[in-house]
């Protein structure tokens, strides 16, 4: 038994670790010594022997939050001793000022009364209202009274098994609308072409259209769309002209560089170009089998 005294503690970090670290993960590193400037020898071994004990009980790759609602009592103990680890300032109550502490170890909201007129107290606090820390009172080392939310603490939904999007063809309504935008392009190209006149700007409706049936096909994002925008307004830029200098090209550098990058950015994009290789590089691999 010690005197009682107030602590503020990092309980948020501690919530985290309950929350996300598994006790086998905890006494992995707790004996690869992650935790031996923060823990007393005593600590140590108390908490490597109830890690230990769930360990042995199969509970070991379980989150603690779990293993706390299967073992109340190994429960309190872990989280009490988690808790020390997290302490950053420690003040005793005088034995005559104990009598307006709460019956049993808890956290504190705030300081009872006569307590926060103690200036040791007030400054301990204060610094906890400014660092986020969490004030309590404890009669022991590693006494910290446990969550009483735990059923709402539930670990981080697991990670996707897969992050990366997989190019889908284009279906249904999706895939006619890119049809018909795609033979649109062509025909306003070609047709002018079979009557004898060369469009003046033949990179316009036809490479508006070819591209419009591209995104779309690929179910490309707003930054797809901007990107194939930006190169399109390239491809029209009166710059752009059979004769001109290539020295006489380089203002549209930044809006290729642009149009490139945002192509790049959209996920659908990429998909389609790791499609667009993965089948080039099946094809290679069949050629040289051959």
């Amino acid at each position: 038994m010690i005197q009682p005294a107030i602590v503020s503690y990092n309980r948020a970090q501690v919530i985290e670790i309950i929350r996300t670290q598994s006790p086998e993960a905890i006494r992995a590193r707790l004996r690869a010594g992650d935790f031996d400037q923060v823990l007393d020898p005593d600590g140590h071994a108390l908490l490597d022997e109830l890690l230990t004990a769930w360990i042995q009980r199969a509970v070991g790759p379980l989150t603690l939050r779990d293993a706390m609602l299967i073992d109340p009592y190994r429960g309190r103990q872990v989280y009490g001793i988690l808790c020390a680890m997290t302490v950053r300032q420690r003040v005793e109550v005088p034995a005559d000022m104990a009598i307006y502490l709460p019956a049993a170890p808890t956290d504190l909201a705030q300081l009872p009364p006569p307590l926060a007129g103690l200036p040791e107290l007030a400054a301990l606090a204060a610094q906890a209202a400014q660092t986020g820390l969490t004030l309590a009172w404890q009669a022991q080392r590693y006494d910290f009274a446990p969550p009483s939310n735990l059923l709402e603490l539930t670990p981080p939904p697991p990670a996707p098994y897969r992050n990366d999007l997989v190019f889908e063809q284009p279906t249904g309504l999706r895939r006619w609308i890119a049809i018909v935008l795609a033979v649109s392009g062509v025909i306003v190209l070609i047709v002018p072409l079979l009557f004898g006149h060369i469009p003046e700007h033949p990179a316009s409706w036809p490479l508006a259209l070819l591209t419009l049936a591209l995104m779309i096909g690929i179910k490309a994002g707003p930054l797809g769309y901007l990107g194939a925008f930006c190169i399109w307004l390239v491809a029209n830029l009166p710059s752009l002209r059979q004769g001109t200098p290539p020295i006489s090209l380089w203002p549209d550098i930044p809006l290729v560089a642009l149009g490139l990058l945002l192509l790049w950015r959209d996920r659908r994009v990429r998909a389609m170009w790791q499609f667009i290789r993965r089948q080039f590089k099946r094809r290679h691999d069949v050629s040289d089998a051959d």
